[in-house]
């Protein structure tokens, strides 16, 4: 009966650590990358809004600001502001196969390659190279 016990034990532990090593990288990233990838997912959520895609990149940018540690109340209209921007961009293009595209995926990866997002890090994230409210970890050799 322990011996069943202890296997089942055993195989329990084997089954969590399998699950465990499925880890979200974002808490482990740098304020800056999780600001900017936080941007991306705004971007989406609000080109594919009322959509599957869409919500789910909304519900993804929301996990951000757990893991995020940057001036929230002046940064989010900003962020908001620099959507609305890209997204009017008109990239039509009269090569065949793509007329008609809207090319909103793309627009938003340009804004998270842009400028104008690398100095929104610069502004509003105070601490861009911590994890989180602390101080990044270095590593050991």
């Amino acid at each position: 009966m322990i011996v069943a016990r202890v296997t089942a034990c055993v195989i329990l532990c084997m089954s969590i650590h399998v699950h465990a090593t499925d880890l979200v990288a974002a808490p482990s990233l740098t304020n800056a990358e999780n600001y900017k990838d936080r941007a991306l997912a705004s971007c989406i959520a609000t080109a594919y809004k009322n959509s599957a895609a869409g919500e789910d990149a909304d519900a993804t940018k929301s996990m951000y600001l757990e893991w995020t540690y940057y001036d929230d109340k002046n940064a989010n209209p900003a962020v908001d502001e620099l959507i609305e921007k890209y997204l009017r961009r008109d990239y039509s293009t009269p090569i065949e196969g793509y007329s008609g595209a809207k090319f909103m995926l793309l627009k938003c990866i340009d804004m998270y390659h842009s400028k104008y997002l690398d100095n929104q890090v610069r502004k509003y994230v105070s601490h861009p190279d911590w994890i989180g409210d602390k101080p990044k970890k270095t590593r050991r050799k």
